[in-house]
């Protein structure tokens, strides 16, 4: 046998002996990743992640929060909302992707009619924030002027007082005009404003209408609308909404 016939033998038992030692570790790895996520399915999740309450807002948080409810009493004032909750985004895309992106990061304060649709956010900067706590932030918004919601950025350090909160709120969203029939008024055709629209203040309505099935903002997506994110068949803009 000549030494280049066994220069070939000698390379092909090598590169044998190499892919079945490759392959058993392919094997080996899918094995302990399987082992790892059965273990980890079999955790309790109260034995394994102790609950413990803690505070929903920061000192900061907490002044901002006041002073927009004392600048709008007549709003609905929610604090740390998932972008999920109150933004729907079409489907034709994975919607698993655009929650992991953006979907799972949380207005700071949300200032809402009394039907809760969304007239405006506030986004409260900390005194010391980092490059990436920045960027998110800035994504956030981005996200939302997209939306066509009114975004206001504050500092931690220098909230606003209700006054200036009320009027830099007030020049950006508009003051709805509510006009409403009075019904002790000897003149049928007679009408009176509300008196929440009196004096630059914003209209409490004292009629909220339903918003008409198909408008644009409907009611906010379900919490088990996330439960199976990619299962859904692709975005067909012919489906009617609510279909399968």
């Amino acid at each position: 046998m000549s030494l280049e016939i066994e220069v070939v033998i000698v390379l092909a038992v090598l590169a044998t002996a190499v892919g079945y030692w490759l392959w058993q570790r392919r094997g080996q790895s899918k094995a302990a990743k399987a082992d790892v996520s059965r273990e980890r399915d079999n955790i309790d999740t109260v034995i394994g992640w102790p609950p413990e309450v803690t505070r929903l807002l920061s000192g900061g948080e907490r002044a901002a929060h006041e002073t927009l409810t004392k600048a709008l009493p007549e709003c609905l004032v929610f604090a740390q909302v998932p972008l999920a909750r109150f933004i729907r985004v079409p489907r034709r895309n994975s919607y698993g992707d655009w929650l992991t992106r953006v979907g799972h990061l949380s207005a700071d304060f949300l200032i809402c009619d009394r039907a809760s649709l969304v007239i405006g956010a506030v986004s409260l900067e900390a005194a010391q924030e980092s490059a990436r706590a920045a960027q998110r932030r800035a994504r956030m918004a981005r996200v939302l002027k997209a939306a066509g919601i009114k975004v206001f950025v504050w500092r931690e350090q220098s909230i606003p007082s209700p006054v200036a909160a009320r009027d830099q709120i007030i020049q950006r969203t508009g003051v709805p005009s509510t006009v409403v029939a009075d019904p002790y008024a000897t003149d049928a055709g007679r009408e009176r404003r509300s008196p929440g629209s009196l004096n630059g203040k914003l209209p409490v309505p004292e009629v909220v209408a339903e918003m008409p099935i198909g408008g644009p903002r409907q009611e906010p997506p379900s919490s088990t609308w996330f439960d199976d994110l990619d299962s859904s068949p692709p975005f067909d803009p012919s489906r009617k909404r609510g279909e399968a």
